[in-house]
């Protein structure tokens, strides 16, 4: 079968904070990344046109006084832009991410000057919302390539909203106040730390691997959605027949059996962790 190669992309707390610091030093490209001047109006490598950077705002006699507060407001707007995803609003999506990548851009800055201030627990939430906003501009990326096949988009698609789904569980703990003590804050660590654990792709180790009505060859990617009992819900990381992703359900056994996963893998599956 034809293979895709796919360009993966490894996210953790360090390069959430790394971009976080550096979409508030610098002005990048919205077509190929490239740093550009704080003025640029258009690319002089890719000719894509720059959306205008907004005006920070100043101090705001209405902003809220408690920083866990400030720092879900800060990024309030992502937690919108993610509607458009769910809604499969592609096009909303794409013509959007511009003027995101801008408003990323103007919350890094004003939270590097808030950062001083915050403890631990708050810098990991903007670290995750750090993650949200990489992860929304690789989903972009795959909607944009027609190039890939339309059931491998599919997969990497819902892949995706997998992750952004546990980096929500994850962020929904903040919505109301807590305090955070020693043990507190390690558990919070430990539940993000879970998060690449729980979606990391899996080898299929057998001469095939049956998914539904189509055979996954040996070599090939998937990924466990979830588990249910003694089974798992299994996603191929790949191209199909049609522009559906294919997925399909299979015995812990099986799965074991025939792919890399480990059955003490099934602990990165615990809600509590």
């Amino acid at each position: 079968m034809f293979k895709i190669k796919q360009k993966v992309i490894t996210l953790g707390l360090a390069t959430a904070m790394t971009l976080l610091v550096s979409s508030a030093d610098a002005k990048l490209c919205i077509g190929c990344s490239v740093e550009l001047p704080d003025n640029a109006n258009f690319c002089a490598g890719c000719l894509t046109p720059q959306p205008k950077a907004a005006k920070l705002a100043g101090p705001q006699t209405s902003q809220p006084a408690d920083l866990r507060e400030q720092v879900l407001d800060l990024f309030s707007f992502l937690d919108e832009f993610e509607a458009h995803f769910h809604d499969i609003q592609y096009l909303n999506v794409l013509g959007k991410m511009p003027d995101v990548k801008t408003r990323f851009q103007n919350a890094a800055a004003r939270y590097k000057k808030l950062e001083p201030r915050l403890p631990e627990e708050l810098t990991i939430l903007a670290q995750l919302y750090a993650a949200k906003f990489q992860l929304f501009e690789g989903m972009t990326g795959i909607m944009k390539n027609l190039r890939l096949d339309g059931g491998y988009r599919a997969a990497l698609v819902k892949s995706s909203m997998v992750v952004m789904h546990l980096y929500n569980q994850v962020i929904d703990t903040f919505r109301a106040p807590k305090t955070y003590d020693r043990a507190a804050l390690e558990a919070l660590k430990k539940r993000v730390a879970n998060i690449p654990k729980r979606t990391q792709k899996y080898a299929v180790t057998a001469k095939y691997l049956q998914l539904g009505k189509q055979q996954v060859p040996g070599g090939e990617k998937v990924m466990v959605l979830g588990i249910q009992g003694k089974r798992a819900h299994v996603l191929y990381m790949g191209p199909s027949m049609d522009n559906n992703p294919v997925e399909g359900m299979l015995s812990l056994r099986d799965l074991e059996k025939r792919t890399t996963w480990q059955r003490e893998n099934v602990f990165f599956f615990d809600e509590a962790q």
